[in-house]
């Protein structure tokens, strides 16, 4: 008999179910008592140094884009606004230079939503001056390569904060040029219209905002373009009722930083105030409004752009001296097990994720050991997975329901309950390949979007999808059954004795 590649010793599946579990820090490890603030790693420096970028992640992959380039020899006597797009892939810690924006943009919004990202507002150079105020929106497809412009926002703005939620995207506050605008917007790529929505109630430039537990949240910031005058204000916003509410300030006031959400936990990094740029790096779990000081940055930035793939969270870019200085830092920051919105991952749940593998490499439709497919296959077997149990997406949370509703009938919410309890089965991922065969599955608003915030998109689906369905057929055209085959595998598993 063969040895299964994910059954030696040290394993690529083992570490990716891994994943599936809190990250314990160092201190954690080495049985230390208390609380861990969580551990940064350097990793390889983006090609160009810059400041005043945005970053997000798509597809497993963070872009870092716009911003101002460092001045050359030849750029001296005014910044070089940049039209740089960067890839950076944290499975191989490398980096790749990408088709650039259409124009010239700094202090811009950037969000992932779909299989899209949207680039909304930032300044612009106009005349003599760099700081021209746009109310353009760019959508970028990775698997293209390219970027095409959408319908612009209502108001143009510059240093202004995005965050998406339930498939929309929500610009807020920023500067008009003359003073800072309370403008908060939604854009519906569905109908690819605008609409204006409850104004902020502290107008401000230079803050972060994040989504989490159903709510948008708006970080500091500073009025009117001035870092003399940081406020350390965090308003919630509420897109169900339009309403804005207080949460806990800030533990101290600063600007120019950048948020994202890793485990349900908002994570706020960098800035800068006139003594000097941030290294702090400050964690929110909605639900307890409090702060909570973690370890911070290697290298104090203002300007840089943060994101989150794998349950890692990325600090690129930025200035390391306040106002115009650049960097190409790429840090890593692993949490610690903070209390986190959904439940930690339990043997069952690894088992599962093992046990299907198992099945794939009998049907011999297995990718080979550490391609970039048999990493996408595991990483979307882990991630959807966490998806399905954890997610507090409306969209997510129904097509579950109406998958497994689809598939066994009046057994479905017995059956939605054990998976959300112990995660796949082969019946189960068989259901949701047969209802996300379905285009129209996907148009649900806010499903690809609730995918997303897992770092999982179609595409990674459509992988899987192929995979079981290969499997199934060779299994078949063998006079077996892939669920009874599954079912064996499983009783090897961890877990298997605590599976319904």
């Amino acid at each position: 008999m063969r040895t299964l590649w994910f059954r030696r010793p040290v394993s690529r599946l083992f570490l990716c179910s891994l994943l599936l579990l809190p990250v314990v820090s160092h201190a954690a490890a080495a049985g230390q008592t208390g609380p861990s603030p969580g551990v940064w790693q350097v990793l390889s420096p983006a090609p160009t140094k810059r400041t005043e970028v945005a970053a997000a992640a798509i597809g497993g992959k963070i872009y870092v884009v716009g911003g101002f380039d460092e001045p050359s020899l030849g750029n001296l006597p005014s910044p070089t606004i940049s039209r740089t797009v960067e890839e950076y892939d944290p499975a191989t810690d490398r980096w790749t230079t990408k088709a650039p924006l259409p124009v010239g943009l700094h202090h811009v919004g950037l969000v992932s939503l779909g299989d899209r990202l949207y680039l909304v507002g930032g300044y612009t150079r106009s005349w003599l001056s760099v700081w021209s105020p746009v109310a353009s929106l760019y959508m970028y497809d990775p698997a293209a390569d390219r970027w095409t412009e959408g319908p612009a926002m209502p108001t143009a703005r510059g240093a202004l904060a995005v965050a998406v939620w339930d498939g929309k995207l929500y610009a807020i506050g920023g500067y008009d040029g003359t003073a800072n605008v309370a403008a908060v917007e939604e854009y519906d790529p569905a109908g690819r219209t605008w609409k204006a929505r409850a104004p902020l109630p502290t107008p401000r430039d230079h803050l972060a905002a994040a989504s989490a537990g159903g709510r948008i949240y708006a970080i500091g910031g500073r009025l009117n373009q001035n870092y003399g005058r940081n406020v350390a204000v965090v308003e919630v916003y509420d897109p169900q009722a339009d309403r804005w509410s207080k949460a806990a300030d800030l533990p101290v006031p600063r600007s120019g930083l950048t948020a994202s959400v890793l485990r349900g936990t908002i994570y706020a990094l960098g800035g800068e105030a006139p003594e000097g740029t941030f290294r702090d790096n400050d964690a929110y779990v909605p639900g307890q409004d409090r702060w909570q000081s973690m370890a911070p940055m290697p290298t104090g930035r203002h300007g840089l752009g943060s994101a989150v793939v794998n349950e890692r969270l990325y600090v690129l870019c930025g200035g390391p001296k306040p106002g115009g200085s650049y960097s190409h830092a790429n840090e890593m920051f692993l949490p610690p097990d903070l209390p986190r919105s959904g439940s930690r991952a339990t043997p069952q749940q690894v088992g599962t994720v093992m046990a299907l593998l198992a099945t794939f490499e009998a049907a011999d439709v297995l990718p080979p050991e550490s391609s970039p497919e048999a990493n996408r296959l595991i990483r979307a077997l882990i991630q959807f997975q966490a998806a399905l149990m954890k997610s507090d997406n409306q969209a997510v949370r129904q097509v579950l329901e109406e998958a497994l509703s689809a598939k066994v009938g009046g057994d479905a919410p017995a059956a939605v309950e054990t998976f959300r309890a112990s995660g796949w089965t082969s019946q189960s991922l068989e259901a949701l390949i047969q209802y996300l065969g379905d285009e129209a599955a996907w148009a649900r608003p806010g499903l690809e979007e609730g995918f997303g915030s897992y770092n999982v998109g179609r595409r990674d689906f459509e992988l899987l999808a192929r995979v079981f369905l290969d499997a199934r057929q060779r299994l078949t055209e063998r006079g077996q059954d892939l669920h009874r085959l599954y079912a064996a595998r499983r009783l090897e598993m961890p877990g298997a004795e605590a599976t319904p």
